[in-house]
């Protein structure tokens, strides 16, 4: 099952200019203010005719009354004089100011490498200063550069980038830092360390209760929230949903409304009190309707069919999955059209109608994979571009500071000074050519030192597949020895015994009575040869020998259909080649095991099984609608299917993934190189 991550309001603001307005619960005045602060702005500026700092900051005071990219567009004229000037003047606190200023446009533009050009030269510039006005700069620039890493799911750099905003801000500005813990939490939540999460979310929460507005107090309690859903920590969750209670619906706040609707719902639909999520999934739809946020909607619909469906509403669950499916086509949202497809998908499953079920979910996978492929492909595109952008800029900033200091030297020392410097200068280079060859050397015994440890790693994996092998090997050599035997063997002993016991039979004369007996003796005797040849074919069965993979998990499938009542579903997918006889041996083994797990455990209405061949590798898919499991306490288990499984897919140097959790069916994924 796929559930939209939502994002809480304020991290969408968190380094657009307008965040002090938001605190003081101001955020409805930002476009319809703009005129009367621009005014008020351009007149002041009148007092200050004389080129110098004073006119800069007042310069500087007319474009920051400028929130949105519409009306930055429009205060540029006044942006290129206070640049200028400040270069100028050669006053820093004021380049600091525009190179933050022009790095938020470029970022809403958007031109991230320009904005990263615009907050990299702010950084510099307060290098080495106490000033608190370049430090303050220097924080707001890395804040911008950690959204952009956001934006483009760098988490890491977002979170170094954002931490060294918040060193600044922590202690002086509670509302930014606010901001930040809020999207520190955020971003600890999306790789799943929600340990770290609940920390910066405490925090936030913590800060926001001493000293902020209703408004910032409700989106912190929503973000805590909204992690304690995602650890499934219901009650806490709902103790700080209540705290927003009192102030919900926020009649300004409508996207904060929508969501904490859809986390009132969220927690009711993990409780499986599906009426109650129903109630609130609608309450969310209304206000995202009205507000027209296009994911929100896409959204509350998904939630709204899930709910109904657990709730035996079909057509109702149908209804809402249809809206989705037609909302997500309109705004090109495919994410929305892959909740709708996976909806209708179980609405079809639920009704006995199978076929048109499969063909859903296999859309839906069909445009998971695309959306995967073309987000991968876009990030790293844009990393690559980064990078680049990285490594000209720097030299541009180098070169320019260098070219200032060497002019304002000309202008303001000696002859005896600028010898001095000389001197200075190499001896700087000097060190720093010493420097170089150490960290030269450094960096070459470093790189032996990776080398040898890397080869003794592939030894040592060597050494583990040669174990594997002959481990797995030897126990298929050995099942196929106790199959031929028994089918050879006692199946032909007990063959015989048969026909010795039929040929009796015909030479005695019984009573009614003593026939009946010998009959059912026969019979005895035939389920017993049909149990034995059920034995030998599990150990290896025939169709694997004689026809390959496909024909025998085909068999298989078939067989545990037929022996269990359960919709046992086989796909074929991909390129149609055979494997040697150990990739098909172990393929065979990995879908026994798992299906065999899914029919014993998972209370699995519908099981089904794909094999897709691409290349020099086989992916196999094994997915059932049964009641999942945690997956914590997979080590804790005591069987040896699951330690099989992987042996047989190291030996492959593939890769086990499995999707599941309590209620909501298991998806295993394996990828051989085989």
């Amino acid at each position: 099952m796929i559930y939209i991550l939502r994002l809480v309001l304020i991290v969408n603001i968190v380094c657009s200019g307008y965040a002090g307005l938001l605190a003081q619960g101001k955020s409805n005045s930002i476009v319809s203010g703009f005129a009367e602060r621009k005014e008020k702005a351009i007149t002041a500026l009148k007092s200050f005719a004389k080129p110098d700092t004073a006119r800069i900051n007042a310069l500087f005071n007319v474009i920051s009354v400028a929130f949105i990219q519409k009306q930055r567009q429009e205060l540029l004229p006044y942006y290129e004089e206070a640049m200028a000037l400040s270069r100028k003047l050669e006053y820093a606190e004021g380049l600091a100011k525009c190179y933050v200023w022009k790095g938020h446009f470029n970022k809403a533009a958007p031109d991230r490498p320009a904005a990263h050009l615009y907050y990299d030269s702010a950084i510099v510039l307060a290098r080495g200063t106490s000033n608190d006005g370049l430090l303050r700069y220097k924080a707001d620039a890395h804040r911008g550069k950690g959204m952009i890493y956001y934006e483009q799911e760098n988490y890491y750099n977002a979170l170094n980038q954002f931490f060294e905003s918040l060193k600044y801000y922590e202690t002086r500005n509670s509302y930014t830092a606010m901001l930040l813990y809020t999207v520190i939490a955020n971003v600890y939540a999306r790789v799943n360390n929600y340990q770290q999460a609940t920390v910066y979310a405490l925090k936030n929460v913590a800060l926001a209760e001493k000293d902020s507005s209703k408004a910032m107090q409700s989106q912190a309690y929503l973000s805590l929230a909204e992690i304690y859903v995602r650890k499934n920590e219901l009650a806490l969750a709902e103790i700080y949903l209540d705290k927003m209670k009192p102030n919900m619906p926020d009649p300004a706040e409508l996207m904060v409304n929508t969501v904490y609707y859809l986390s009132r719902g969220q927690v009711h639909y993990l409780q499986h009190e599906y009426d109650s999520s129903l109630f609130y999934y609608q309450q969310a739809y209304a206000i995202a309707s009205g507000s027209g946020h296009n994911s929100n909607i896409t959204a509350s619909l998904f939630y709204l069919s899930s709910s109904a469906l657990r709730s035996g509403k079909l057509l109702l669950a149908k209804k809402y999955a249809e809206e989705n499916l037609a909302a997500a086509e309109r705004t090109g949202a495919r994410i929305g059209k892959i909740n709708a497809l996976l909806n209708l998908s179980d609405y079809y499953h639920e009704t006995g109608n199978n076929n048109k079920a499969f063909d859903l979910l296999q859309q839906a996978a069909g445009l998971k994979d695309s959306l995967l492929a073309e987000t991968n492909i876009n990030q790293i595109n844009t990393l690559a571009a980064v990078y680049e952008a990285d490594k000209k800029e720097k030299e541009i900033i180098q070169l320019q500071n260098e070219k200032e200091i060497q002019a304002s030297a000309v202008k303001q020392k000696s002859i005896l000074n600028i010898v001095f410097i000389v001197s200075i200068t190499a001896l700087l280079i000097l060190g720093y050519l010493v420097y170089k060859n150490f960290k030269k050397g450094q960096q070459i015994a470093s790189q032996r030192q990776t080398l040898q440890q890397q080869k003794i790693i592939e030894l040592e994996k060597d050494r583990q597949l040669l174990t594997i092998d002959a481990m797995l090997k030897g126990q298929e050599e050995e099942r196929s020895r106790i199959a031929k035997d028994l089918h050879d063997g006692l199946g032909g002993l007990l063959s015989g015994t048969k026909l010795s016991f039929m040929n009796v039979k015909e030479s005695l004369s019984l009573s009614g009575e003593n026939s009946v007996l010998f009959d059912r003796s026969l019979s005895m005797l035939d389920n017993t040869i049909g149990d034995l040849r059920k034995v030998a074919q599990n150990l290896m069965p025939e169709a694997l020998v004689k026809f390959g993979l496909h024909e025998a998990v085909r068999d298989f499938c078939d067989a545990i259909q037929s022996s269990s009542g359960k919709k046992v579903l086989y796909h074929e997918l991909g390129e149609k080649r055979k494997l040697d006889n150990t990739a098909e041996v172990f393929a065979y083994r990995i879908i026994q095991e798992l299906v065999n797990n899914a029919v014993k455990h998972a209370e699995a209405g519908l099981i089904m099984v794909q094999v897709s061949m691409n290349g020099d590798t086989t992916r196999i898919t094994v997915e059932d609608n049964g009641k999942g499991f945690d997956k914590n306490n997979l080590s804790r288990a005591k069987g040896a299917g699951m330690a099989n499984i992987s042996y047989r897919v190291q030996y492959f140097n593939g890769i086990v993934d499995i999707v599941t959790s309590p209620g909501n069916g298991t998806s295993v994924n394996v990828e051989l190189i085989a």
